[in-house]
């Protein structure tokens, strides 16, 4: 049943009981932020006669509700929902609903990827992963597999970007995630505000985001503290023991 070009199982940690029996239907719900896209997964999933889609939202408090109220098996949910965080998401129905697994559909795997996977989902998968492929995961998970197409293993089972962070590149991102622009990043770390924006730029690339309201999401979501390894070894060229203040915020970097 497993494409092992598109995605793999990890571990089988057990039936999930009455719908996995033969001749039962697996209930299954769908959560994305385009409806076009929500609707056409929904139809591809009724193709399989296995599988039951009974409800299709945009929300994490429609969704609990759906789930409660029908018992939902398995629930495809897309990573980048605009009307709740899917992390969060997926926290609440592991919470509230142990018995429903969940499968992430993402078109670019990141850090949210690990974050999932803790948070309690079953598995991730790519948008554009075959239809065949997506309705043989949904029964996998159901089932107990954890399933993760190629592009996601590495960042569930890889190192953490924030274990690779210098002492001067961990100072900026905590302040970063204080919602501090540059010019305040500077004042209070006493340096130019062209050697933040240099920070910053290296803080995008290690942790391969965007914005810095992504690096502060970061931070809440894995809900764990940076940590700085690399200060003995291969100390931060740019950093210093004692900060040396820049007069009239010139920067003299």
């Amino acid at each position: 049943m497993h494409s092992s070009d598109l995605y793999q199982p990890l571990e089988r940690t057990g039936s999930s009981g009455g719908s996995s029996l033969p001749g039962s239907r697996i209930s299954v719900a769908v959560v994305a932020a385009e409806q076009l896209f929500a609707l056409g997964l929904a139809c591809l999933l009724r193709e399989d006669e296995c599988l039951d889609v009974i409800g299709v939202c945009d929300d994490d408090q429609e969704l609990l509700g759906l789930c409660v109220a029908r018992s939902v098996d398995v629930v495809l949910i897309d990573l980048e929902l605009s009307r709740a965080n899917c992390i969060d998401a997926i926290r609440l129905l592991a919470s509230e609903c142990a018995s429903t697994r969940t499968l992430v559909l993402t078109s670019n795997p990141d850090w949210r990827v690990r974050s999932a996977m803790i948070a309690g989902a079953s598995g991730v998968l790519l948008k554009d992963t075959s239809p065949e492929a997506i309705r043989a995961a949904v029964v996998s998970v159901h089932l107990g597999d954890q399933i993760l197409c190629s592009e996601a293993t590495r960042w569930v089972l890889g190192e953490d970007p924030s274990a690779n962070l210098t002492q001067r590149e961990l100072d900026v991102l905590r302040i970063i995630a204080q919602g501090a622009d540059n010019a305040e990043i500077a004042r209070r770390l006493q340096l130019g505000q062209k050697t933040v924006r240099n920070y910053v730029s290296r803080l995008y690339r290690k942790f391969d985001l965007n914005n810095r309201a992504q690096l502060a999401t970061y931070l809440a979501d894995t809900n764990t503290a940076p940590r700085a390894i690399r200060n003995d070894l291969n100390p931060d060229p740019e950093a210093s023991t004692a900060p040396t203040p820049v007069p009239n915020s010139t920067d003299r970097r």
